[in-house]
């Protein structure tokens, strides 16, 4: 005999749905009806983006925002986007536990301790300037004196909480400690009003010299107290040794150079007391110890310390605590200061009601929203005490919570959830987690919420597509169907775009012109991103076109006006508008100072060169050059005393973090040079050359590792260019010719037969160049690129300086100066030329194929520089 169906009752969805959850008795069936809503969202964003929506239709609807609510199990994933959603749908709420935002004092001082806890490092302490919170320093530049102890204690927060949050510290889990909140519909757009007693500027100089951070970087500070002094005693030598190296003491560099040792001065006063106060820190010691010292740094150290020792002052209590040591410190510290809980405000009505579920009983809503009802979210994670098991909790105590209770806890919050509600609740869950990039599957008690209304148990499957379906957010297009549904004008000029994008063309002509009027900045995105598409060259492809004001500026820049290297030439074949960016607005990667793991191309060739100049000095003034095989052995000899003063001094200034890979790397060094030094004595081709000049630097003017025969001016170029460079080895045979070799340590890519390599391998002809207007009175052979390392096989590729060469310069030269005086120097790359330029991110990852779209006349002389041989 088959089984009877379950009575059908006379309820509606909602009041089946609270008596029969977590039920079991079996439930009626029934439908879900309009009571009880179902629905996903692709991310914790997007679906408090749907209640937003939900609570405006509902509000529509005639229901008064006071009459709603906003109740979560797992604040702390929603807090910043549920703010964010309904600040962006203009819906006031009441946040029952506060607003959070970022805290710099706060954070601040935690980038004090990360320095103190990472051996005094420089990047950290940059990163405590970048935050604001630099005090005014004393008349003598120091941190000012810590308050006295008695003068320190700043009532905690917790006395400003209110008594009814106070006495329910259920909320306080780690999910839920610091949940956002905020009383009033705070506008984020507005800035901050200036706090008139906190001027920014002391004296005339900011409370954090903008110049501090690169100083920092250009010391090689790094870390470490020794190492802190150290550096900047050294920077300050180098400095003025550039002063005293002037010609002009009254020129503009002599000023700047100047201002950087004052620059230099002030820090150094105001960073070392800073930096022995963290490094007195105790390795371990009571938290009322760690509070003591902590607050008298925040005294020195921040600008507004009152918000820290306010956390401090919470922490009292457990001053006998310990020992503790500062990884423990920080990891307690690091959730209060990081973040700043505003208090609610205690007007709540015609406002949302958002809060943990916990603070909704009693309360009952016409409307009640329910999200986070995925796996790991609502239910929570249940799991034992690890230090204390259930069994032995109730072998010790029965009232101690343990799993049975955990779990009853949370089918008690979702009763509380769905109990407040009176006519309609909504439960989301998020399909995507955004964070980890992997779907995301809902919470078996949403599998319960629909056998409770409908008397059947479903598939996961089956909710999940039910909720989509509900939902409508998809994760393509961040924007509903219709855009009379939108919560905000971004969604609707989304919505209102998809709608255009499906229908033909010719009936779209004109429909979101109205975007154009209607914000400035997006016109002329808009019109930006389209010229730059379209085949003819305008402003938007870099610099093209330019306006009178940019022409007139760029007359500073003619090759007659200041001088180029040969390097920052080579840019123009690889892209003009790299060339523009690097020899004309002389933008470059920013440097860190941090630690390295292993050296790069950059840094190994610095160091290359270096040891190859002193090296080669050092021969010269023994007496050993040429290098021959009869004393070959005395000058391997002095090159390894050279190349281990040289490594001594990068390792200083690099401090590399593995000791191993640095020596490994020195070893190959060692060998190449070893090798260079014996090809150098053996190669027929070589001992016709004696090495006589060695980083013979012009128009170099802060270049003081250079050869005495070295000039400040520039050589005038019969082409037409002021060049700039220093040539790494000048040679001069028997009959007196002389000859540039230009060093690389990396690959070899020119190839032999080449002249200038299509402009992107000018050093050995303008090099050559050069010399004849350095030495009119000898005569210069040739020049050539020699790649001195294994890497690059010990291959040379000299360049003969005839006519042909001549004239190859002479029309180099003649397409950059056009490009220059014409103000055309557009994003047009080489093929792969954009695959490790320091730029991509300036112009983005399709240049190549945008400027293969534009028309090609004007770049007919572009393409004749790179066809040069």
């Amino acid at each position: 005999m088959a089984a009877a169906a379950p009575p059908v009752i006379d309820a509606s969805p909602l009041r089946r749905l609270q008596i029969h959850l977590f039920s079991d008795a079996p439930a009626p069936q029934g439908e879900l009806g309009g009571e009880v809503v179902v629905l996903s969202a692709p991310g914790e964003s997007r679906e408090c983006v749907e209640i937003a929506r939900r609570i405006r239709f509902e509000a529509e609807r005639g229901v008064p925002f006071d009459k709603m609510a906003v109740l979560l199990r797992a604040p702390a994933p929603y807090r910043t986007h549920i703010q964010e959603a309904l600040r962006r749908a203009g819906i006031p709420a009441h946040f029952a536990q506060g607003t959070v935002r970022p805290d710099p004092s706060g954070r601040a001082l935690l980038a004090l301790l990360a320095c103190a806890a990472e051996k005094l490092s420089a990047r950290r302490f940059s990163e405590y300037l970048s935050l604001g919170e630099v005090p005014d320093a004393t008349a003598a530049g120091a941190p000012p004196p810590p308050t006295p102890a008695t003068e320190r204690w700043v009532p905690p927060d917790v006395d400003f909480i209110p008594e009814s949050l106070a006495s329910n510290p259920t909320n306080l889990d780690e999910n839920t400690e610091g949940f956002s909140s905020d009383g009033d519909a705070v506008d984020f757009n507005q800035p901050i009003p200036p706090d008139p007693e906190a001027a920014p500027v002391v004296g005339g100089s900011l409370r954090a010299p903008r110049h501090w951070e690169q100083l920092l970087v250009n010391a090689a500070v790094i870390g470490g107290r020794e190492r802190w002094a150290r550096r900047l005693d050294g920077l300050k030598r180098e400095l003025e040794l550039d002063l005293e190296a002037l010609d002009d003491p009254d020129e503009p560099a002599a000023e700047r150079i100047k201002k950087s040792i004052a620059s230099l001065a002030s820090l150094k006063t105001y960073a070392l007391p800073l930096l022995d106060a963290l490094a007195d820190l105790p390795q371990s010691a009571p938290w009322g110890v760690w509070i003591d010292r902590l607050s008298a740094l925040a005294t020195r150290a921040l600008r507004n310390p009152e918000r820290v020792l306010s956390v401090l002052a919470e922490l009292l209590p457990m001053a006998s605590v310990g020992p503790v040591n500062l990884r423990e410190v920080r990891l307690v510290l690091s959730r209060r200061l990081t973040e700043l809980v505003a208090r609610a405000s205690e007007r709540k009505f015609g406002r949302v009601f958002v809060a943990p579920i916990d603070a909704a009983r009693g309360l009952a809503f016409d409307v009640v929203f329910v999200p986070g009802l995925a796996e790991k979210l609502f239910p929570q994670k249940v799991m034992e005490d690890p230090l204390l098991r259930d069994e032995d909790r109730k072998r010790i105590d029965p009232g101690l919570e343990t799993n049975e209770e955990r779990v009853a806890g949370e089918r008690l919050a979702l009763r509380i959830a769905v109990g407040a509600a009176r006519e309609r609740v909504y439960l989301s869950y998020p399909r995507v987690d955004m964070d980890q990039s992997r779907p995301r599957v809902p919470s078996f008690y949403g599998l319960e919420v629909m056998r409770a209304v409908e008397g059947r148990l479903p598939g996961f499957d089956e909710l999940a597509r039910r909720a989509e379906e509900s939902g409508e957010a998809r994760i393509g297009w961040p924007a509903p169907p219709k855009h009379e549904d939108a919560i905000d004008e971004a969604e609707h000029d989304l919505a209102l775009l998809e709608r255009l994008f499906q229908k033909p063309e010719e009936q779209t002509i004109g429909t979101a012109r109205y975007l154009l009027s209607a914000n400035a900045h997006l016109a002329r995105a808009l019109r930006f991103r389209a010229r730059r598409w379209i085949p003819s060259w305008t402003s938007a492809d870099g610099l093209a076109k330019p306006i009178p004001e940019a022409q007139k500026a760029l007359t500073s820049h003619l090759f007659t006006a200041r001088s180029y290297s040969p390097t920052a030439l080579q840019a123009f074949a690889a892209c003009p508008y790299k060339f523009f960016m690097h020899a004309i607005h002389r933008l470059g990667p920013q440097r860190r100072p941090d630690a390295i793991e292993e050296m790069d191309a950059l840094q190994r060739g610095s160091l290359v060169h270096e040891a190859q100049f002193e090296v080669l000095a050092d021969l010269r003034d023994a007496g050993l050059l040429p290098v021959t095989k009869d004393n070959l052995e005395m000058a391997r000899e002095r090159l390894d005393g050279v190349l281990s003063r040289v490594a001594e001094r990068y390792y200083d200034e690099l401090a590399p973090a593995i000791d191993r890979v640095w020596d490994d790397t020195v070893g190959q060094i060692r060998a190449d040079l070893r090798e260079w030094l014996r090809r150098s004595a053996e190669e027929p081709s070589e001992r016709a050359w004696t090495p006589w000049r060695f980083e013979l630097s012009f128009g170099l003017t802060d270049r003081r590792a250079k050869d005495p025969g070295s000039q400040n001016a520039p050589a005038a170029l019969d082409c037409g260019v002021l060049l700039r460079g220093s040539i790494d080895l000048v040679e001069r045979s028997a009959t007196g010719a002389l000859r540039a070799t230009d060093y690389k340590t990396g690959k070899q890519r020119a190839q032999k037969g080449a002249i200038v390599g299509g402009g992107e391998t000018l050093q050995p002809v303008f090099y050559a160049l050069a010399l004849e207007k350095l030495f009119p009175d000898s005569k210069v052979d040739s020049g050539r690129l020699y790649y001195c390392t294994s890497t690059g096989g010990f291959e040379s590729v000299p360049i003969a300086l005839t006519s042909e060469a001549r004239a190859s310069a002479n029309e180099v030269i003649g397409i950059i100066r056009e490009a220059v005086e014409g103000g055309f120097l557009p994003a047009a790359p080489a093929e792969k030329a954009c695959e490790m330029c320091d730029y991509q991110l300036v112009c983005g990852p399709y240049e190549e194929l945008r400027s293969a779209r534009k028309r090609p006349e004007a770049l007919v002389k572009l393409r004749r520089l790179r066809d040069l041989p």
